[in-house]
């Protein structure tokens, strides 16, 4: 049997160990040790926000000093995206009308300002238009939004082709973010530069090197701002003369199947979209866009359909068919008209219309 005095003394000492472990933090140098800690923490995480922003700016620098480092297509956007927001796109003249047309990169390389306007002339009217079409992208509400924020790019005629985006209704959380990428653009705008460097230095020598390639690229840029918008796609031209060959075909052509139009009536853009052409007093139209003869079935004359969205939900009015086929010898590449079809749809564009569309 164990004395009663020493199982006291053995139950003192073990309640003295547990009382030490869960008591430690109050000690001097355990406390001491976690101050340390923390500091180290807060030291290194201002070390690499400090760091990442220098490295932000330097990457930014870079972005903004070599513009024309990126691809054709994110150039043209860029610039002409800087141009519509900062700038005067029509001229300061009351007496001018103002016809602005959205599309994707087919109105890019397809409506041409200069000739639009000069056709107005010869009927007598004072027209000055703006191409607005951007690679790749065939959105036009939230551009037009801010656009109209400058009320020097207002337009009193808005020429479409493709309707307003269909939007993500209610919480999705497989994407949680609607639009990711633009949040992403536009924290990051630099994000593509080393890929678009180097995609730029091995361009660059079927272009004489790389300032003759830069070079180039500034001109066009330039040239691009000029034309008001309009835009050959020269990048995409590897063919005699600008021009398919009559026998051009794709397997995935399909003559016998028509491309119709759809819009979601319910898109939160389409109310935004009611509210700016209400506020503006903007007449609305959507005009054909095109495709290659042996791509689709022709379009019929009018798309009933869509004829029915547009007077239900909107103001705009609808003109001619969906799309009109023109045959390869007007095309630069499998998309994009050279500087020929353009002529070609642009006038056609100015004879839909018609002169009383475009008079006050």
């Amino acid at each position: 049997m164990v004395p009663y005095f020493l199982r006291q003394v053995y139950a003192f000492r073990l309640n003295r160990k547990e009382w030490d472990v869960n008591h430690a933090e109050t000690s001097p140098g355990v406390t001491i040790d976690t101050r340390n800690e923390g500091r180290k923490a807060a030291w290194f995480t201002g070390r690499f926000l400090v760091g990442f922003a220098i490295l932000w700016a330097i990457f930014y620098g870079l972005f903004r000093a070599f513009p024309c480092l990126s691809n054709g297509a994110g150039v043209i956007y860029s610039s002409k995206l800087d141009q519509e927001l900062h700038s005067s796109i029509f001229p300061a003249n009351p007496g001018t009308r103002r016809v602005l047309m959205f599309g994707d990169s087919r109105v890019l390389a397809g409506f041409v300002p200069d000739i639009f306007d000069h056709l107005a002339a010869a009927d007598g009217l004072n027209i000055t238009s703006y191409n607005s079409g951007y690679p790749g992208i065939a959105t036009f509400v939230p551009q037009l939004k801010i656009m109209v924020e400058n009320k020097s790019n207002v337009p009193e005629v808005l020429l479409l082709t493709n309707p307003w985006e269909s939007t993500v209704h209610g919480f999705n959380a497989f994407h949680p973010l609607p639009d990711d990428h633009d949040i992403v653009d536009r924290l990051f705008p630099f994000r593509n530069l080393l890929r678009d460097s180097l995609s730029f230095l091995i361009t660059s020598r079927e272009h004489g090197g790389v300032l003759n390639f830069y070079r180039e690229s500034r001109l066009s840029v330039a040239k691009m701002l000029q034309d008001r918008g309009y835009y050959f796609v020269v990048e995409q031209s590897h063919y005699p003369n600008n021009s398919l060959p009559d026998n051009f075909h794709l397997s995935s052509d399909q003559p016998d199947a028509v491309a119709l139009r759809n819009a979601d009536v319910d898109s939160s853009q389409l109310l935004e979209f009611n509210e700016i052409i209400r506020k503006h007093h903007i007449q609305c139209y959507f005009v054909p866009n095109y495709l290659r003869e042996g791509s689709q079935a022709p379009a019929p004359a009018v798309d009933g359909s869509f004829e029915v969205i547009l007077e239900r939900y909107t103001s705009c009015r609808m003109l001619g068919p969906d799309y009109y086929l023109y045959p390869n010898h007007l095309f630069s590449d499998v998309m994009h008209l050279n500087p020929e079809g353009a002529k070609v749809y642009t006038e056609v564009l100015y004879r839909l219309l018609a002169k009383p569309a475009l008079e006050r």
